[in-house]
Order: C-alpha cells, then structure tokens, then sequence
C-alpha cells in the first residue's frame, strides 16, 4: 500500500514538477548507466553458484588422439565457480 501511494507521488511530481520551483531553477544532470544492477540492491552482490552439467567435447590434452589424428571425445562436467567463470573437469575418456 505504502509503496502505491509513493509510486503516485512520484507520477504526480513527474508530471506537475516541485511544488514553488519554477522552470530553470533546478539545475539536474542525469547520466546514463548500462547496468542491470540496481545500486544498493544487487550492486556487487552477484555470485554465481556451482551446478555441473555433463559436456562430452574434444579432450585431446587430457586424452590424446586416435589412430585418424583426431581428439578423443571426453567426458567433463561443466559449471561456473563463484567468481562466474567456466569450469570444467574432466570425468573419463572416451575410447579412441
């Protein structure tokens, strides 16, 4: 209810202006940001969470190659470390 009445509020000074300011009294300077954060709320706050998922992708570091020259597949599971970066670990090799 509280947060209506506010969200009216500001509809109406929108509209209407400060009560007793005329025009060019009020010198703002709005600068644009291109963030979904809302500072104060989500600024900073973002953590990414660790949920694995299973990738089969070339592993030809971890598992060498086949007789043709091309990488062994490898199982890896896959997920994002706190610091929202991708990580994969590798799980087993494929036969070659």
């Amino acid at each position: 209810m509280k947060l209506s009445i506010l969200c009216i509020a500001l509809v109406v000074l929108g509209s209407y202006g400060l009560p007793g300011a005329a025009d060019g009294e009020l010198d703002v300077e709005y600068e644009r940001q291109e963030s979904l954060e809302i500072p104060g709320l989500t600024a900073g706050c973002h953590v990414c969470e660790w949920r694995p998922k299973l990738n089969q992708k070339p592993a030809a570091e971890q598992c060498g190659v086949n007789d043709a020259g091309e990488p062994i597949i490898g199982l890896f599971e896959c997920g994002f470390s706190q610091d929202c970066e991708r990580v994969c670990n590798l799980l087993s090799c494929g036969e070659g």
